[in-house]
């Protein structure tokens, strides 16, 4: 009788070549968390108001916004205080101060006061108008038959008067003296007054032109009639 062999049960092969290999399970499982990390947040981070914002921008350009501040404060007190000096000069000003300060802008000065000579002469100018015709008396006062003080009184009068009027060039007819002894004593006088007292009045005068009387009137320019 024959004997049975047993039949050995055959073994399943497995390769793992790993299985002897201790700590790779841990690593293999660190790999993992690796390559897929946990998720971001998907909260909105808090937002920062304009002046948080620009603050941070100066301070990254270096630039300190309480320095400037500050710099500003000391400069504005300052800039006050020339402008309120600036403004007390202007009021303190006279009236004779702001009148010269007003002559110095215009490009010409006028004047209305007479030569200061004997010789009686009046500007060349307005004596060759007067001869050209370009400019007539526009008033006239004859003397004859007055004495000197009549002839005073009476160009007083004619001189404020046609000054009011606003009257430029008037004429005084004084005689040529012939039938005085003394000769043209009138005129000397009226010459002489014209040149002193006369002068609230009078810029210039001067002998007449022949077509006015010559050597017997005078000329006389006036100045302007006074505002107020």
């Amino acid at each position: 009788m024959a004997k049975r062999t047993k039949k050995q049960k055959t073994k399943d092969f497995q390769n793992s070549p790993f299985k002897g290999l201790k700590g790779v399970a841990v690593a293999v499982d660190k790999v993992a968390a690796e390559k897929n990390p946990e998720p971001l947040s998907t909260s909105e981070p808090l937002l920062e108001d304009d002046a948080t914002a620009f603050e941070r921008e100066m301070a990254l350009l270096g630039v300190n916004p309480q320095a400037q501040e500050d710099r500003q404060q000391e400069v504005e007190p300052i800039l006050t205080d020339l402008a309120a000096e600036r403004q007390e000069k202007t009021v303190e000003l006279t009236d004779d101060e702001l009148f010269l300060d007003s002559l110095g802008k215009m490009d010409s000065v006028f004047c209305d006061e007479i030569p200061q000579a004997e010789e009686a002469a009046a500007a060349p100018r307005r004596m060759r108008q007067l001869r050209q015709g370009k400019l007539a008396p526009e008033a006239k006062l004859d003397l004859h038959g007055l004495n000197r003080q009549e002839a005073r009184e009476k160009v007083r009068f004619f001189l404020e008067d046609a000054t009011f009027n606003g009257f430029k060039t008037v004429l005084i007819i004084t005689g040529r003296g012939k039938g005085s002894s003394a000769g043209p004593v009138l005129r000397q006088f009226m010459e002489s007054y014209l040149s002193s007292d006369a002068r609230a009045w009078v810029v210039e005068w001067g002998r007449a032109p022949a077509r006015y009387g010559g050597e017997g009137a005078l000329v006389v320019f006036l100045k302007g009639r006074r505002q107020g």
